[in-house]
């Protein structure tokens, strides 16, 4: 232990000593670095000012030689312009007269056109409108026709409809007689349908109850030797734990199960046939709607919460296990 903590004393120091090198070769490169920037910078500085001098006298110069060269051209660029001015105005003035005699010429043209146009268009709309008379004379007597021809066809149509109707009406007759028959039949059998349904389902429920108080009975049995099951752990979990003795606790008692409410019974009313009306002899009877039995839907049970159990003290709470016991609902119907 002692050579290996030589060793590592001493690669320790080499460590600290390559550090303290490092850093004084660091800021000996930082300090020539920082050096040689600012001999660069003062240079550069020198260079800038040298440049701006130079740019100020050849701005000065060439803004001298432009203002020169400006002034020595004013006079001819004038005279220029005034020539092309003159010269503009006069090719714009025979460019406008061509125009006038063409816009001139044009309009005689079209005019002309324009007239001609005119009676052309005149002679067709006569034209038109003969033929448009001649046409609406020609629809006119062809409606007359469809008109009168309408009037026989609705006068045989009627007289055949009455004989259809008189033939029928006896078929019909006593068609609606035998349906308002069959309906009468239909709702007796669907009233004894329901009734002996009723008492089926009743039974059905009878028996269903029974068989969840049993399994309800079991559930408290079994959830009383759960309770007694904890409380003896948890006394031997204390004895453990804290030394005190073990005392005998009491068997639990079995869990009461509270009486469960459900409504009274009651049978389902039989459905009153209403008597039906007599049917006229123009119309046909529409079959009486049967509404579906509606099953009742059991209600269902909300679990209450329960509160845990309270511990003997607070050391005891904290290492006991807490059960949590549902309360027993009410099961319904």
């Amino acid at each position: 232990m002692t050579a290996l903590y030589d060793q590592w004393q001493a690669a320790r120091q080499l460590r600290q000593s390559e550090v303290v090198s490092r850093r004084d070769q660091v800021f000996t490169d930082l300090e020539r670095w920082q050096a040689d920037r600012l001999a660069h910078a003062v240079q550069l500085r020198h260079n800038l000012d040298q440049l701006m001098a130079d740019l100020r006298t050849n701005t000065a110069l060439w803004l001298a030689q432009t203002t020169a060269d400006r002034e020595a051209q004013v006079l001819p660029r004038q005279q220029i312009r005034q020539d092309y001015i003159q010269q503009l105005r006069f090719d714009t003035e025979v460019l406008l007269a061509t125009y006038q005699a063409d816009r001139e010429l044009s309009a005689a043209e079209v005019r002309q056109k324009l007239e001609y146009d005119c009676q052309v268009l005149q002679n067709t709309v006569c034209d038109l409108r003969l033929e448009i008379a001649q046409e609406l004379r020609q629809v006119q007597q062809q409606v007359a026709k469809i008109q009168a021809q309408t009037a026989v066809d609705r006068a045989g149509y009627r007289q055949q409809q009455a004989m259809i109707r008189a033939e029928l009406l006896p078929q019909l007759t006593a068609y609606v007689e035998d349906l308002q028959v069959q309906v009468q039949a239909t709702l007796k059998e669907l009233t004894a349908v329901r009734q002996r349904a009723a008492v089926v389902h009743q039974e059905q429920r009878q028996s269903d109850r029974a068989a969840l108080a049993a399994s309800v009975d079991a559930m408290f049995t079994e959830l009383a030797d759960f309770r007694h099951q904890l409380q003896t752990q948890r006394a031997q979990l204390s004895h453990i734990v804290w030394g005190e003795k073990a005392t005998a606790l009491p068997a639990a008692a079995p869990a009461t199960r509270p009486a469960a409410t459900r409504p009274a019974v009651t049978s389902t009313p039989a459905r009153t046939v209403a008597t039906t009306k007599p049917v006229p002899k123009a119309s046909v009877a529409k079959p009486i709607a049967v509404p579906p039995i509606a099953k009742a839907a059991p209600a269902k049970a909300v679990p209450a919460k329960a509160t845990p159990a309270p511990a003997h003290s607070e050391a005891v709470a904290r290492s006991a296990p807490v059960a949590t016991v549902m309360a027993p609902v009410a099961v319904e119907t």
